[in-house]
């Protein structure tokens, strides 16, 4: 069984994913791969994309059970936030993880105190799209310093072949591969790539799925 963390497949909400039919079809797709869980993750604060935490909400929740009674996959809702200084609203996933991202380009000089806030506040941080972030790799101490804080890194399998895809990959820096799948008007994604890259992929489930430890 695989988990599909970062996809922008939540209708009329995110980038391109118009109609609940679109939906539909992409996750029938994915049963014929193994792909048990999807996670909606919208962008929340991002300087392009816009989008209202409130209608986020409200549209899973409408669509949540026609699509896992149609399709019968898991499904769950987190926020891909683009985490900028002193913003606290986002949506973790299973109440415990923070999927984030910053400018790709330029560092953010908040970036590590902002990162240790949310871990202040109780949650573990996946920076999505690891790969993306061209100052990361620059700057190898930021880096190290991100893996030493427990930072969880996350990339896209349109990221495997490129340069910094393949630092992270080398050094066993990658935690999670996901399809950043944005629907028909997106790339196609090979879902085979789940079970190509099941040394990564097929942990995933224990990691977000485990109990939080506060709740019990």
């Amino acid at each position: 069984m695989f988990i599909d963390i970062h996809t922008h497949l939540l209708p009329t909400i995110d980038d391109k994913v118009k109609t609940i039919e679109e939906t539909l079809y992409e996750l029938n797709r994915y049963k014929r791969y193994d792909i048990t869980h999807v996670v909606f993750t919208p962008h929340l604060n991002h300087p392009v994309i816009k989008t209202d935490i409130t209608q986020i909400k409200d549209k899973y929740q409408e669509i949540k059970d026609i699509v896992e009674k149609n399709t019968g996959i898991q499904t769950y809702l987190a926020s891909e936030l683009y985490l900028t200084l002193n913003y606290k609203e986002f949506i973790p996933f299973n109440d415990t993880f923070a999927f984030v991202e910053f400018d790709k380009t330029n560092f953010p000089f908040y970036a590590l105190d902002e990162i240790f806030n949310l871990q202040l506040d109780g949650y573990e941080v996946v920076l999505f799209h690891a790969e993306k972030h061209t100052w990361l790799l620059e700057n190898k101490s930021t880096l190290m310093r991100l893996r030493e804080m427990g930072v969880y890194f996350h990339m896209d399998f349109d990221g495997l072949n490129t340069k910094a895809g393949k630092f992270y990959l080398n050094h066993n820096m990658v935690d999670f591969l996901a399809t950043g799948n944005h629907g028909r008007q997106g790339k196609e994604v090979d879902l085979n790539l789940f079970k190509k890259h099941s040394n990564i992929t097929s942990k995933a489930l224990d990691i977000l799925l485990s109990p939080n430890p506060e709740q019990m």
